[in-house]
């Protein structure tokens, strides 16, 4: 009966120090100010008027006053590897990761893998997982101290990308990131910031 009350009083302990053992941000890349001017900063001439309100949920820039670049990219991957799910951020030579296929076999993962996708497909959708990193990615940033301001739907597209089904390609992902750290890290928007 000791043992169990000793052990409850730690529980918070042992779960604190889980919780900062994942934690694992990558070290911040350094861009040379000859690779920053090569990376075109995206057109945000808009009527911000004329934007439908019910669009500054998904159609939005991140901004944060006197920030680098180098800066705004590692915050803006960082609350990317967020948004795209905790195995992502931690990598895949993660420790449950190698420990279960040791146990289970690699075929066991798979099929655990196939299963679990099919049924956040049925259950959630596409649609569900982008609103859902959409809504991880923007809590990341403004605890990082960024506004959020709306941009209208077609500038938006030209450099972000959402992933419903899979994971969009690499280089495509990475323009897209460093033209978002541009906007970021770049002259203040004219007009009003967001809420939260």
């Amino acid at each position: 009966m000791g043992i169990s009350r000793l052990a409850l009083l730690f529980l918070p302990l042992a779960a604190t120090a889980q919780a900062q053992a994942i934690k694992n941000e990558p070290p911040m890349r350094q861009f040379t100010e000859a690779e920053i001017a090569d990376i075109a900063m995206p057109d945000l001439a808009f009527d911000p008027g004329e934007i439908n309100p019910k669009d500054h949920e998904k159609y939005f820039i991140f901004h944060r006053p006197e920030t680098s670049f180098n800066q705004a990219y590692a915050d803006i991957t960082e609350c990317d590897a967020l948004g795209s799910g905790i195995n992502v951020y931690r990598g895949v030579d993660s420790g449950a990761i190698a420990s279960a296929m040791t146990q289970y076999g690699v075929l066991a993962g798979g099929i655990g893998g196939a299963i679990g996708g099919m049924m956040a497909d049925a259950i959630f959708g596409s649609a569900e997982r982008r609103k859902a990193r959409r809504i991880n990615v923007r809590n990341c940033m403004y605890y990082k101290g960024y506004d959020r301001y709306a941009l209208e739907k077609d500038l938006w597209q030209e450099f972000h990308f959402e992933e419903g089904f899979g994971r969009k390609e690499e280089s495509k992902r990475n323009a897209a990131l460093l033209q978002q750290a541009r906007v970021a890290s770049g002259p203040k928007p004219t007009w009003e910031v967001l809420e939260p």
